[in-house]
């Protein structure tokens, strides 16, 4: 069976360069009696809800005092939040990081260059370069394409790539703080903290994960395209995403979730934004954040149900990325 072009490459890749060890992280610093931290904030401003998860987790001076911090947003491409992170959001949570001891603060994404014409459209579409200048901020704009780039992992549990490869910016940040929206996905039919950290993942990487996830149906496309294009394998998207999550380890997730963009995505196109869910959610455990996140979209979206994404929630948890039961973890729900 042809697996397609990048498929077909991927074992001559796998060999040019020396693989190291995946990003090992903090792990998640926010727990209580042994149980995870989930705090939901509900509100309309995006500061007093921002401080108010960070008190509800017992604050963040121990994760980020004296120490660099990558923020890593949701640029896939040049549309308003929801679709992409709020910058206004991302410089909020900058101050707080400074103000909480943090080091250094930077702002990394890296968009699919191949699929937004450049790598640097959605940060210009954002003026984030001179936003960041402004507040004192670092800001790097990744490049999918560019190996140079990027560090090659390894893992013993990793199944849909042993070796995934990661930004250099990422694999190397001392804490990184993943900032995703919620929003439909095409592919994964969810977007939140775990599908969020594929920005930080080599594009020709994620690229094959899509093009197996999404696959062709035999009966409606030419011979010529089913010659190079693989047969669905969601199975393998799914345990690719749980295991890009897993390469990147962030040691808090924040869903800015005031917004959330229904029915289609993860662009505008089909989708449909809902405004007034006003809710910000906190946790360094991604498959609780996602399961709960979930629940939330349910709410909002009668065409999406949590069992879509079952099978990439199991495959995080088989990873020791959280809990999938959320009466293992301590919600925490306040009004900012």
């Amino acid at each position: 069976m042809k697996i397609g072009l990048l498929g077909g490459l991927w074992p001559l890749w796998g060999c040019l360069w020396r693989a190291r060890q995946r990003r090992k992280g903090m792990g998640n610093p926010f727990v209580k009696g042994g149980k995870p931290l989930l705090v939901e904030v509900q509100g309309e401003d995006p500061r007093a809800m921002l401080q108010a998860g960070f008190e509800a987790l017992g604050g963040i001076e121990d994760l980020v005092g004296g120490r660099e911090v990558v923020i890593k947003p949701n640029f896939v491409f040049p549309q308003a939040y929801p679709v992409t992170t709020d910058p206004e959001v991302i410089i909020e949570v900058a101050r707080l990081l400074r103000s909480a001891g943090a080091k250094e603060v930077e702002v990394f994404d890296a968009p699919g260059t191949f699929l937004v014409g450049t790598e640097r459209q959605t940060f210009d579409y954002h003026a984030m370069a001179r936003r960041a200048q402004t507040e004192g901020l670092k800001v790097t704009i990744g490049d999918a394409a560019r190996r140079s780039q990027y560090v090659k992992s390894r893992h013993p549990s990793w199944r849909a790539y042993p070796e995934i490869i990661v930004h250099r910016k990422v694999w190397k940040a001392p804490v990184v703080i993943n900032l995703p929206c919620l929003k439909r996905h095409h592919t994964s039919y969810l977007t939140c903290a775990l599908k969020n950290n594929f920005g930080a993942i080599y594009g020709a990487q994620r690229w094959d994960a899509h093009l197996r996830g999404e696959g062709l149906d035999k009966m409606k496309r030419k011979a010529s395209v089913r010659a190079k294009l693989p047969f669905r394998n969601r199975a393998h998207f799914m345990r690719a995403l749980a295991e890009f999550a897993d390469a990147v380890h962030p040691e808090l997730s924040i869903v800015d979730a005031r917004a959330i963009l229904t029915r289609g995505g993860p662009t505008k196109g089909k989708g449909k934004v809902v405004r007034g869910v006003n809710r910000m959610i906190f946790s360094g455990d991604m498959v609780a954040l996602d399961l709960y996140c979930s629940m939330i979209m349910e709410q909002y979206d009668d065409t999406y149900t949590t069992e879509m994404i079952m099978p990439y929630l199991r495959e995080a948890h088989a990873l020791g990325l959280g809990r999938l039961d959320l009466q293992e973890v301590e919600l925490i729900k306040i009004k900012a």
